[in-house]
């Protein structure tokens, strides 16, 4: 088992800022800049929490209240801890999951290390090139006549439009950074 989806990540994140239960964590996703990347319904973040407990990315404690039932808070283990830093500092490998895996990148590298954010645009614009690259040389063989070739020839062509806006923006990004950091 190992963290598939970005909501786990970003779990890992917020608990980097602080200890949370769960309901606080399902407000900053609701409510916070999070929830325009990640859309998270309360049942799939206590499914993501039990999973990031077995994988021990994460420990609860039982926190009690006055007369109120107890209420497990979350933190992030060492463990844990090294997993979501390691995964912050490398770049998305395929431009489709740019739009949800980066913007939780720069979300949280903003947060925790921000003089690493032009390492982390610079380190997504060299993914970008290489798949952009990878595209093109599949792009520069030869057309089949078939109709299957027709829409793969296509497919492929929407996609290297698409890697080079993604290129476009994240160099977009990189400017602006770079006036506004002199």
């Amino acid at each position: 088992m190992y963290i598939s989806e970005p909501a786990e990540y970003a779990i890992l994140g917020l608990l980097e800022s602080q200890p949370m239960h769960g309901y606080e964590m399902f407000q900053q996703f609701k409510n916070g800049a999070l929830g325009q990347i990640v859309h998270l319904e309360m049942s799939q973040m206590y499914a993501f929490l039990k999973k990031l407990e077995r994988l021990m990315y994460i420990e609860a404690q039982l926190e009690t209240h006055g007369p109120r039932p107890p209420r497990k808070i979350f933190h992030l283990t060492v463990q844990g801890r090294h997993i979501f830093f390691q995964w912050l500092k490398e770049p998305v490998e395929r431009p489709r999951e740019i739009r949800i895996l980066f913007l939780i990148k720069l979300y949280f590298v903003q947060q925790f290390t921000p003089e690493e954010i032009g390492h982390l645009i610079d380190q997504q614009i060299i993914a970008c090139r290489n798949f952009l690259n990878h595209l093109e040389a599949r792009h520069s063989l030869p057309l089949e006549t078939s109709d299957e070739a027709f829409f793969d020839h296509v497919v492929l062509r929407g996609r290297i439009y698409q890697t080079r806006s993604l290129l476009d923006w994240l160099q977009e990004l990189q400017h602006e950074l770079a006036e506004a950091h002199p």
